[in-house]
C-alpha cells in the first residue's frame, strides 16, 4: 500500500456502493479504497445500499476504521442521505453505484462527487438527469469522460476501478487449476459474470450457443461460468434450461457425481459458496489463472472489472467494440457486435455476434506457447495501470485535495 504523500489534513468522506466486503462491483473497489483513503489522512463513512442494514455501526476495513449507516426505507437512502451526510458532518458524499436510481442529489446541501458507469452509447438522458446540481462527475473510462464533455460537464474526472496487482498476477495454470478443481490438459475458455439480467448484458446465451457450435466442429475443451445457475436477484438466465436445450452436458465443482463432472463441458463454480459470497480475491485469481481466455463479450459495460482482472493475471481476453471494452481490451480481441440493440435507460448497446466468439475460440485454442506468453506479458503490463496504489495517487488524491482546497 502506497505511503501518504500529501500534506492534506484531509476530507470527512461518506462513501456510497455495496458493502466493502461484498464481491460487488459497487462493494469490492471500496475494499481496497477505504485503506488507502484512511492512510491519506481522511476519515470515512459508507452509507451500503447492499450488505448492511439495521444499526450505525463501525467497522475496521482492512486497517481503515469506517463508520456504517443503514438504509432506512428507500434502499439507496434517497429519503435519508441528508441526515447521514449531517450526521457525519460529511464533507464531501461519493457515491458508487447506477446514478439513475439517485433522486435530486444535486439539490441535496452537501457537495456530492457521483461515481458512475456510463454503458449505452451515447450516454443516457436518465444518467444527465440524475447527476444534475452534482460537484463533480466522475466516471470510469476516458471514453464516459469523453462522453460527459460532449454533454456540457467539463470538469468530468476519469476515475476507474481498479486492481489489486499484488493479488491478481501471473501464476502457474496447472498449480492454479488443481487448487480450482478444474482438469489439468484441456482447454478452459472462461466467463466472470453476474446473473442478474435479462435479456442477458453479460451475453451468456451467445456465448453458450458459440461453445456448442465450437465443440460440434470438432474441438474439445470446457467452458467455466462463475455464476449463480438460478438468477442472482428477479432476473437473469436459468442456465440449466438453456444448456439443456443444446444438449451440452453440464457440472459444478461441488457436483457429488463423479461421472457428471467427467463428461461436463460446462462447469460451474460450487453454488452454495457462490450464494453465500465464499470466494475470494485469492481463489478468484486461482480462476482467472486456470482459463486459458476469459469470453467478456458483453451488450455494454460501465467498466467491467473481471475484464482487468483476468489480464493482471496474464489472461488473454474477448470483449466486444462498445462502451468501456474498447479501450480495457490490452491482450485479445475486441468483437464487433452482431448489432446494435435499444436499452430502456434510453441508449444503444451491442448484441455479441454468436461466429465471431466462434472464431475468437479458435483464435485462443490456436495460440502458440510463445504467442500466450507475448499476450500474458502486454496484459499484465498494461494493467499495471489499474492498480490501486496507482490509481489512488494519481486519480484519487487530485480529486481530494481540490475538494480540501475549496474548503480553506
Amino acid at each position: 500500500m502506497s505511503k501518504k504523500t500529501s500534506t492534506s489534513k484531509g476530507l470527512r468522506l461518506l462513501v456510497t456502493g455495496a458493502a466493502a466486503w461484498t464481491h460487488s462491483g459497487y462493494g469490492k473497489p471500496w475494499r481496497y479504497l477505504l485503506p488507502r483513503l484512511h492512510e491519506a489522512g481522511h476519515e470515512l463513512a459508507m452509507a451500503p445500499f447492499f450488505g448492511f442494514r439495521g444499526a450505525v455501526l463501525n467497522f475496521d476495513i482492512n486497517g481503515a476504521p469506517v463508520k456504517f449507516y443503514p438504509p432506512c426505507k428507500d434502499q439507496f437512502f434517497n429519503d435519508i442521505i441528508g441526515h447521514h451526510a449531517a450526521d457525519f458532518e460529511a464533507d464531501v458524499v461519493i457515491t458508487m453505484q447506477d446514478v439513475w436510481t439517485l433522486k435530486d442529489w444535486g439539490q441535496q446541501d452537501f457537495r456530492w462527487c457521483p461515481n458512475f458507469p456510463v454503458d449505452t452509447e451515447p450516454v443516457s438522458a436518465a444518467i444527465l438527469n440524475a447527476i444534475d446540481g452534482c460537484h463533480t462527475p466522475l466516471v470510469n473510462t476516458r471514453w464516459a469522460q469523453q462522453q460527459l464533455i460532449e454533454n456540457g460537464w467539463m470538469n468530468a474526472h476519469y476515475m476507474p476501478y481498479g486492481v489489486d496487482c499484488e493479488i491478481f498476477s501471473p501464476g502457474d495454470k496447472a498449480e492454479a487449476r488443481k487448487a480450482v478443481g478444474l482438469p489439468p490438459d484441456v482447454f478452459i475458455a472462461g466467463m466472470v459474470a453476474a446473473n442478474s439480467s435479462f435479456p442477458s448484458r453479460k451475453s451468456f446465451p451467445e456465448v453458450i450457443v458459440a461453445w456448442e457450435r465450437w465443440l460440434a466442429a470438432g474441438n474439445d475443451g470446457m467452458l467455466y461460468i462463475h455464476a449463480t445457475i438460478t438468477p442472482k436477484r428477479n432476473s437473469g438466465i436459468q442456465f440449466e434450461q438453456l444448456i439443456n436445450t443444446l444438449h451440452i452436458p453440464w457440472s459444478s465443482l461441488d457436483d457429488p457425481d463423479p461421472e457428471r463432472k467427467a463428461r461436463a463441458k460446462i462447469m460451474f463454480p460450487p453454488q452454495y459458496r457462490m450464494w453465500c459470497g465464499a470466494i475470494d480475491d485469492e481463489e478468484l485469481a486461482n480462476i482467472y489463472r486456470s482459463m486459458d481466455v476469459l469470453l467478456s463479450p458483453s451488450q455494454a459495460e460501465g467498466f467491467g472489472i473481471p475484464i482487468v482482472e483476468a489480464q493482471a493475471c496474464g489472461v488473454p481476453v474477448v470483449t466486444q467494440n462498445i462502451t468501456s471494452m474498447t479501450e480495457l481490451t490490452f491482450a485479445g480481441l475486441c468483437l464487433e457486435p452482431a448489432q446494435p440493440v435499444w436499452e430502456t435507460e434510453g441508449g444503444w448497446r451491442g448484441v455479441a455476434d454468436v461466429d465471431r466468439i466462434v472464431e475468437a475460440l479458435d483464435w485462443a485454442a490456436g495460440l502458440s506457447d510463445e504467442e500466450r506468453v507475448d499476450l500474458a506479458l502486454v496484459a499484465r503490463e498494461a494493467s499495471l495501470d489499474f492498480d490501486y496504489d496507482v490509481e489512488i495517487e494519481r486519480d484519487w488524491a487530485p480529486l481530494l485535495e481540490e475538494l480540501e482546497a475549496e474548503q480553506c
